[in-house]
């Protein structure tokens, strides 16, 4: 999928794909020199700095802008944003550079459900998902990108579950739980 994918500035490029002798799938891909935002963020909690408004304002656009490319250009959805997954580098002039990676579990928005409901990492899981909805799409990349927002002012998970119901739990306790909703069709979680 990242291969036919056309280039943007906030997604990592893919130049090459081989296989090798003993049949090992190798990626050529565009080298980021200064790690993922997961590493940033956890610096940052050790040196016991915040970021910067401008910086989080920064990393948010590029966050959106690589979504805006996937969602409405190339008509997919990743299915796996969290901060692992953003690569930074840093541009001649100081500037921190954002790039989405590992498109693994990415689907075309036009493809049709039932999806696997084991998708994304917990924490960066959005409700319907953690429900066992196999109808979703394109909004469970938002709900990722609003969890590490709070992440990058707080320099912690917004919703460090310990497991699927707990990672409810806490939402739920944030937001108030949901009146009756339907998953898979049924009615239910009152």
């Amino acid at each position: 999928m990242l291969k036919a994918m056309r280039p943007h500035p906030n997604i990592v490029q893919l130049y090459d794909t081989f296989l090798s002798s003993s049949n090992e799938l190798y990626f050529v891909m565009e080298y980021l020199d200064f790690g993922n935002l997961y590493q940033f963020i956890n610096e940052r909690k050790v040196l016991n700095k915040f970021i910067e408004l401008e910086e989080i304002k920064s990393i948010l656009y590029q966050m959106l802008a690589a979504l805006s490319h996937i969602h409405y250009k190339e008509h997919i959805f990743h299915r796996d944003i969290k901060p692992e997954n953003l690569l930074i580098s840093i541009s001649n002039d100081g500037s921190l550079i954002l790039k989405l990676a590992d498109f693994g579990l990415a689907k075309c928005l036009n493809s049709r459900p039932p999806f696997t409901d084991y998708v994304s990492t917990r924490w960066y899981r959005a409700p319907e998902v953690l429900l066992k909805s196999n109808n979703y799409s394109y909004p469970i990349d938002l709900w990722a990108v609003g969890t590490i927002f709070a992440e990058l002012i707080t320099l912690d998970p917004l919703f460090p579950g310990q497991s699927e119901v707990d990672q409810l739990y806490r939402i739920f306790e944030v937001l108030g739980s949901p009146g009756t909703i339907v998953v898979n069709g049924k009615k239910g979680l009152n």
